[in-house]
């Protein structure tokens, strides 16, 4: 009984750190370095940019986040407005991906901002309650505010998602694809699960039909896992719909390392570790049984 105990003990420790590896994964998984809170977060009626940015506002910021329970992706996949704040001025209307700067790859021009829209014409944003952004970071929007040409920014009273991220047949689509591959794993995946069953938990589109699959071995009730065992892969998939469901071709397979995933076969067409951004990314909630938009 005590060597069951020590065994289901390790077995808890190395869930909570795999949870807590695949959360890292989720938010900085291509190893870009937020800049720090209290560097970027704004106040409400400050500009939005860096140098504006006064020390001490995370607090009510991450406070008012904590308190929010708005559907924001529900928001976005409907095309509603998101009202941030109220601007004096004309207000006018860009389009284009909502970006978020990081130190390590954004655009020069935009170093001083925690977000710009990047478009046909793309500019800082700047404003109140921007840490509501965060939401919708590499999506399709449209913004709109009050231009300042001369500084090439808009100071924003309002959001919504526009093009594929409304789409009702694309998201369809990405949904039903997600399901089949959820379904399916153990029979697409190159390799058999050593203790149990493959179980989807993210899901990157490179585009409608490639996609990057990270999973894992449900072993969490299995007192035979080697405790120093992290269970997860990842395969690169080339999908078509086919009759009711679609076809899968694997195109590359990775297994977890030391510090991140190994490449063990096939070929990386698409360089994951260098994609920018992904067209979209779901993690599967496995107490909501539903795929949440992560990225």
């Amino acid at each position: 009984m005590k060597k069951s105990k020590l065994i289901w003990g390790g077995i808890v420790i190395i869930a909570l750190i795999f949870a807590g590896f695949l959360w890292y994964q989720s938010y900085a998984r291509k190893g870009k370095t937020l800049l720090n809170t209290s560097q970027t977060e704004n106040s409400a009626g400050s500009n939005g940019s860096l140098e504006n940015a006064l020390p001490g506002n995370e607090t009510a910021e991450q406070s008012a986040d904590a308190e929010d329970n708005t559907d924001y992706n529900a928001m976005c996949e409907n095309g509603e407005w998101l009202k941030l704040a109220d601007q004096s001025g004309e207000i006018s209307s860009v389009t284009g991906k909502l970006r978020r700067v990081y130190p390590d790859d954004s655009p020069a021009e935009f170093k001083s901002y925690q977000y710009y829209i990047e478009g046909t014409e793309s500019l800082g944003i700047t404003g109140s309650n921007l840490f509501k952004l965060d939401y919708f970071e590499g999506r399709e929007m449209e913004v709109q505010g009050v231009k300042n040409a001369a500084k090439k920014e808009i100071a924003v009273t309002q959001v919504k998602c526009t093009g594929k991220e409304t789409d009702k047949n694309v998201l369809g689509q990405r949904k039903n694809l997600m399901n089949w591959l959820a379904a399916n794993i153990n029979s697409i995946a190159p390799q058999k699960a050593k203790y149990q069953k493959w179980t989807v938990d993210i899901v990157d589109f490179v585009d409608e039909n490639n996609v990057y699959v990270e999973y894992y071995d449900t072993a969490e009730d299995d007192e035979k896992m080697d405790i120093s065992d992290d269970t997860s892969r990842r395969i690169l998939v080339e999908t078509a719909p086919s009759g009711a469901g679609f076809s899968a071709k694997v195109l590359a397979y990775w297994e977890m390392g030391e510090d991140d995933f190994v490449l063990k076969q096939g070929n990386d067409k698409f360089d994951y570790d260098n994609i920018d951004n992904f067209a979209a990314s779901y993690q599967y909630d496995q107490d909501q049984k539903t795929w949440e938009r992560i990225d």
